[in-house]
Order: structure tokens, then C-alpha cells, then sequence
């Protein structure tokens, strides 16, 4: 699996966090999460997008996902949001084109994270407080876009 290695600089963000159960991701509450989130801020102002994944919990399969932006963007809908920080430091990034439908992204999370696992090549670095977070910069296009592209960086040692 290609990857590449990427040095992320700190990001202070705001979004909406939930925590993601079996249950409710199977009845889409990721996907809601996001609709609620770009309704509520000028997400065309805000750049790059970010899909942040913290404190998996590899019995239940259970973790908290935030959809969030920059700081500064401007929002149009008031919501409960949570203000996160990406932290800093190297990132193995993985990137994935096409349509994203629910079973595209849920391969290539179980692709990336089966070779982050058991591929040797890189060492996660769970001590920053993430598991993982998605980039939604200018290569992304749109869920329903074959030519779309979104990345999913992994911390590493």
C-alpha cells in the first residue's frame, strides 16, 4: 500500500464530536454528523476539512469522530461544537480516489489500517491523543466525484 510521509503542523479546530458505536455507524450517524456540520458553517471559506478519529477502543470498536475546520471559519448556524486541536508532528498519509460510498471508505480504512497494523513499515504513534484524521483539501471534489481524492494521515513514531 502507498503511503507517504508527511510532517502536519498543528491545527486548532472547531466541529461536532459524537461517539460512534457499531450501532450508530451502521445507521449513518457519521454521515449526519457531516450534513448537520457543513449546514452550519461557510464550509466554501473554511479550506481544508478534517475528519478526526480519537479514543478507539479496539474491544468494542467504539471511538469518538469529530467533522471540524479551521478555527477562523466563519459560521452561519449556531451548534453544540467542541473545539479540537490536530496535534503536530510526522503522519504516514494514505490517499484513496473515487466515489466515496460507505463500503469505499470503509475498505480503505480497513486496508490502511490493516497495513499500518501488520505492514512493519511504520510505527503508529498513538501517544498524540488521535488514532487517525481525514484531509478533505482542494483535491476533494465531492462524495459522488470519480476524480475526488481524500487522504487519511496516521500519526507515527
Amino acid at each position: 500500500m502507498k503511503f507517504e510521509n508527511v510532517e502536519f503542523k498543528e491545527q486548532k479546530c472547531f466541529g461536532i464530536e459524537k461517539h460512534i458505536t457499531l450501532k450508530n455507524k451502521k445507521e449513518g450517524i457519521i454521515n449526519t454528523l457531516w450534513m448537520t456540520f457543513v449546514e452550519s458553517v461557510d464550509y466554501k471559506a473554511a479550506g481544508d476539512l478534517y475528519g478526526v478519529s480519537r479514543n478507539f477502543d479496539m474491544t468494542t470498536q467504539e471511538f469518538d469522530y469529530s467533522a471540524c475546520t479551521n478555527i477562523d471559519t466563519p459560521i452561519l448556524k449556531e451548534f453544540e461544537k467542541k473545539e479540537i486541536t490536530i496535534p503536530g508532528g510526522k503522519y504516514a498519509k494514505f490517499s484513496s480516489k473515487g466515489v466515496m460510498n460507505a463500503e469505499a471508505i470503509e475498505k480503505f480504512y480497513t486496508d490502511v489500517f490493516t497495513f499500518t497494523m501488520v505492514g512493519g513499515e511504520i510505527t503508529p504513534d498513538m501517544g498524540r491523543g488521535i488514532n487517525s484524521f481525514e484531509l478533505y483539501d482542494d483535491s476533494y471534489l465531492g462524495i459522488d466525484n470519480p476524480e475526488s481524492v481524500y487522504y487519511l494521515l496516521i500519526p507515527v513514531k
